[in-house]
């Protein structure tokens, strides 16, 4: 019997259980479930609708922000605009009316910051789990017709970033205590203000207008080289990523070095991976720039042939593997 490790199904297992076992065929489908494809895309009415849904598990503190940000980005990274949210909040045995508001404060204070409407969802306590729960769904509207895929990209692009790795593993494990005796409140604090960073949506909403950019692949569980290896699996194409290139923020640093993680692994939504075409990189860069937004050129797609291939900062050259379990959860002790 094959027993199922804490966090995201292996790519193989999703392949071989979930993907063949999906209701009826539906012609209106553009985009449905693939490896590292972010969210559905369905023709209706000769609009085009984004679907996303995601749990937020591995967070307490920021549990409601990120139940709205990691779904919204999800819708985005198709170039559309988020526009609704269902929400379902499942409580621990013993939770206070002042839990519930808290997360409800969190979601209502994010949903107004994405500019969507909460239309619906479901509240309940539920027996045999220790921290709360909340499961996202989002839809969005892609306005001009224009919408992208992991999988757009193509041997030749350049492949690119925003902001840094890591960005939402840092700030759900600043709440750990190791992090407070170790780097005091005021690290603490510094750390759980990236939360609001976790929010892309403007990053992919500036990228979806820009010519050139092939694909946009929002960076969650498996950190970066996860979704590294997810775009170019989606792509069927090989990748060389240049570890050394990849912008780090010092608190992710002193997080990972003093929990023992790898910073590359850690989950980072707020994070938008992106392919573009290289004749067009400068016009890219550019736009970017202009609009200022952080982003860095961190290797490039290459032939299926030539392999998924990360550089080390030292130059050394590892076989890039299909994300396994998240750092997010050795950090928290669930590995």
């Amino acid at each position: 019997m094959t027993r199922l490790k804490v966090g995201k199904i292996p790519s193989r297992l999703l392949k071989e259980t979930v993907f063949g076992r999906l209701g009826c065929s539906d012609p209106s489908v553009i985009l449905g479930p693939s490896i590292g494809e972010d969210a559905a895309l369905i023709k209706m009415s000769g609009e085009v609708l984004a679907f996303k849904t995601d749990p937020i598990t591995g967070s307490v503190d920021e549990i409601g922000w990120l139940a709205v940000y990691v779904n919204a980005n999800d819708i985005a990274t198709r170039g559309a605009v988020p526009r609704w949210f269902i929400q379902s909040i499942l409580m621990p045995e013993g939770s206070s009316l002042s839990d519930l508001s808290a997360i409800c404060s969190q979601i209502d204070a994010a949903a107004k910051e994405v500019g969507v409407s909460i239309v619906g969802g479901h509240t309940e306590v539920t027996k045999g789990i220790a921290n709360p729960i909340v499961v996202g769904a989002m839809i969005g509207t892609v306005g001009n017709g224009r919408f992208f895929s992991t999988g757009g990209g193509s041997p030749g692009d350049l492949l690119y970033m925003t902001k840094t790795a890591g960005i939402e593993g840092t700030a759900i494990l600043a709440s750990d205590g190791r992090i407070l005796r170790r780097f005091g409140e005021g690290f603490v604090a510094r750390c759980k203000a990236l939360i609001r960073q976790i929010n892309a949506v403007g990053d992919c909403m500036a990228l979806s207008a820009i010519d050139g950019v092939t694909a946009m692949h929002d960076v969650t569980e498996g950190g970066l080289l996860g979704g590294a290896w997810e775009l170019a699996e989606a792509s069927s194409s090989g990748i060389r990523l240049e570890l050394r290139s990849v912008p780090l923020l010092e608190e992710t640093s002193a997080v990972c070095g003093e929990l023992g993680l790898d910073p590359y692994r850690l989950i980072g939504s707020g994070s938008v991976l992106f392919t573009v075409k290289p004749d067009l990189a400068g016009r890219v860069e550019g736009a970017l720039r202009q609009k200022g937004i952080p982003f860095a050129e961190i290797g490039g797609l290459t032939t299926r042939r030539r392999g998924r291939v990360a550089v080390l900062a030292d130059g050394a050259e590892r076989r890039l593997e299909a994300p396994g379990a998240d750092e997010l959860w050795k950090g928290l002790g669930d590995d």
